[in-house]
């Protein structure tokens, strides 16, 4: 393809050249986010909201110390609870899943199973936890939901409960043990009285000592140790000291049992007070987990949504059918616009030939074109084939019998340029109905007009007319046959496979035709084409009629057209949009000019002028549509 920027106008050529393409895409995936909605299992989804309130905190007393702690666990960390192992299996049990009985395999199973189907968020900053369950099953996606949640609060009480119960029996058990201490404290200090020992006089002297270290502290915050009153005060210390180490032992034990006596009762007393305390928070507590919505049974299912499958099939159909239009315009290695052809091939273009099947498929709706498009194709029947080839006859107003015509204008044929060769690159580009519908709108004109089917391979010029093909060129060659018996005229035509009705109806311009078929096939296409008695036939076809016509075999696949080329007084080449590439066209331009061609242009075949850019006259076709149409159907009214 010629290298030029795009405009809006070409993007909007690409979209209608592929829109068969893009249509198809659109529709399969369409369909398959369709058929991908309904196979889908539905699923249900339902929701079970609670309430976590804050605990408070629980003190525990371990001897004389005091610790407290609190909940061990935010709201977050209560949302991940909900999933534990603890929980779900209890949730298992509630349901049905699992029984005393069951193994620990089967509970692992059934927890997974359940872990599978739920899933918790906290509700933004508030204290609330939405249980989310999904399932195949309305119902039970619902039970599963309230299980969970259910099994949560209960976990959750009993561990409050637990946690009351235990800190009760370890302030119980610290009462015993003090209880214990004392009752031995006070059996020690009971003996000890009974010996009867002096111990009114540790307890002054103990008290003596407490406050001389007292003043002693005092004083050395103000003054050195080598202060006199600092010398003094240790001096006493030195003496009381002395004093008490020679009491007896027993009145030292005193002393002690004495202290750790009171120590121990208060302790008690305290230990006494939280113990009432813990009895009666145990009795009392409540739970902290509510539930505040329960989960009800879902009326439609959360997945698939059907319309954001079909929406999102859609426009990933159209993404993907713009996608390929464009690479498949890019990868395209055809000709798709007249200036193309023009700077490809440096050649006129002499003509554009709309496609001469999309009238009727047109008419048959728009089934008949995707056919078409998809290549879907049945073989036509004869009458089909004859209709497109002989258009010009059967339509003469129609749109592509006006391109003949624009075309027979464009070759400016004359009495020195009378010989007309009709080829083409590749096969199947349409050179025969070229070659037909160019000799009738010819013959129409009044012009003695001769076709020649030197096609000596695949031959279809008896066939369109429906007359014998036998016998022809190849005999008129090789003597067999002089040129009167083997030159068709109207009267052949009448006598032959086409329909009386359809000869007589249209006649204008078949008096004007003449038809030179092939004959026998020969084995050697070449040589015949290559005689010398072809020259001078070709010298006395110039002598009896106005316009020769000759069709050959396509230029690249053999040498037929490049044979017969140099003999003839001009050349077309025609050119199907899309089928071949442009490097074909060269190719086969480049092989005739190198034998001595003239060519005069080329024919551009079965271009859509409504949809094409390659139609530089749209308002033209577009008048002859809407003008002849008119005209026709006033003509059967």
């Amino acid at each position: 393809m010629a290298q030029y920027e795009l405009n809006l106008r070409d993007y909007f050529r690409i979209i209608r050249r592929r829109k068969w393409l893009i249509f198809v895409i659109f529709l399969f995936f369409t369909i398959a986010s369709l058929i991908y909605s309904y196979r889908q299992i539905p699923i249900y989804e339902a929701v079970a909201t609670i309430k976590i309130y804050a605990r408070k905190p629980i003190a525990a007393i371990s001897g004389t110390e005091i610790t407290f702690w609190g909940a061990g666990s935010t709201l977050e960390s209560e949302v991940e609870l909900i999933k534990s192992d603890k929980v779900l299996a209890e949730a298992a049990r509630r349901l049905g899943y699992i029984t005393t009985r069951s193994s620990e395999e089967d509970l692992k199973k059934a927890i997974i199973r359940i872990r599978g189907t739920i899933a918790t968020e906290q509700v933004e900053t508030t204290d609330l936890v939405e249980i989310r369950a999904r399932h195949k099953d309305p119902k039970e996606v619902a039970r599963i939901a309230m299980a969970v949640a259910e099994s949560y609060a209960d976990e959750n009480w009993r561990t409050k409960i637990n946690e009351a119960r235990t800190t009760r029996q370890f302030i119980e058990q610290q009462l015993a043990d003090t209880e214990e201490k004392l009752k031995e404290t006070e059996d020690r200090l009971k003996e000890i009285k009974e010996k009867g020992l002096a111990i009114e006089t540790v307890a002054p002297l103990q008290d003596k000592l407490n406050e001389l270290t007292l003043t002693l502290t005092n004083l050395r915050k103000k003054y050195t140790d080598k202060h006199p009153e600092i010398k003094k005060t240790k001096d006493q210390i030195k003496i009381i000291q002395q004093q008490l180490r020679e009491l007896p032992a027993d009145e030292l034990t005193f002393v002690r049992l004495k202290r750790e006596l009171k120590i121990n009762e208060e302790l008690y007393s305290m230990l006494k007070d939280r113990y009432e305390k813990a009895r009666i928070a145990e009795a009392s507590k409540i739970r902290d987990v509510e539930i505040v919505n329960p989960a009800m049974v879902p009326e439609k299912p959360i997945s698939p949504n059907r319309y954001l499958n079909l929406l999102m099939g859609m426009v990933v159909g159209i993404i993907l059918g713009f996608s390929a239009a464009f690479v498949s315009e890019t990868l395209d290695t055809s000709i798709a616009t007249i200036e193309d052809v023009e700077s490809v091939i440096k050649l006129p273009v002499l003509g554009i030939v709309p496609s001469i099947e999309e009238e009727g498929e047109r008419r048959k709706g728009i089934f008949s074109g995707l056919k078409r498009r998809l290549s879907i194709k049945s073989k036509r029947s004869d009458s089909e084939d004859r209709m497109v080839r002989l258009t010009s006859h059967y339509k003469p107003k129609s749109p592509a019998a006006e391109a003949f015509r624009n075309i027979r204008t464009n070759l400016k044929l004359d009495t020195a340029k009378k010989t007309l060769l009709v080829t083409s690159s590749g096969p199947r580009e349409g050179k025969t109905t070229v070659m037909t519908n160019l000799g009738l709108v010819m013959a129409q004109a009044g012009a003695k007009t001769l076709l020649v089917s030197s096609d000596l391979r695949r031959p279809a010029l008896a066939k369109t007319f429906g007359i014998k093909r036998e016998p022809g060129l190849n005999e008129l060659l090789t003597g067999s046959a002089d040129l009167d018996k083997v030159l068709r005229n109207a009267a052949d035509i009448i006598l032959g496979d086409i329909p009386f009705d359809e000869i007589v109806s249209k006649p204008f311009g078949i008096d004007n035709i003449w038809i030179l078929p092939s004959g026998v096939l020969p084995f050697n296409p070449a040589e015949v084409l290559e005689s010398k008695e072809l020259t001078g036939l070709i010298e006395v076809f110039k002598q009896r009629f106005d316009i020769i016509i000759f069709d050959s075999a396509p230029v690249l696949p053999v040498t037929d057209a490049s044979l017969l080329a140099p003999k003839l007084d001009c050349v077309v080449i025609v050119y199907e949009i899309g089928r071949t590439s442009r490097d074909a066209l060269l190719r086969a331009k480049i092989q005739l000019e190198s034998v001595g061609a003239k060519i005069s242009g080329v024919i551009l075949n079965h271009t859509q002028p409504q949809t094409e850019t390659i139609v530089t006259y749209p308002y033209y076709y577009q008048y002859k549509y809407k003008f002849y149409g008119k005209e026709e159907a006033e003509q059967k009214t």
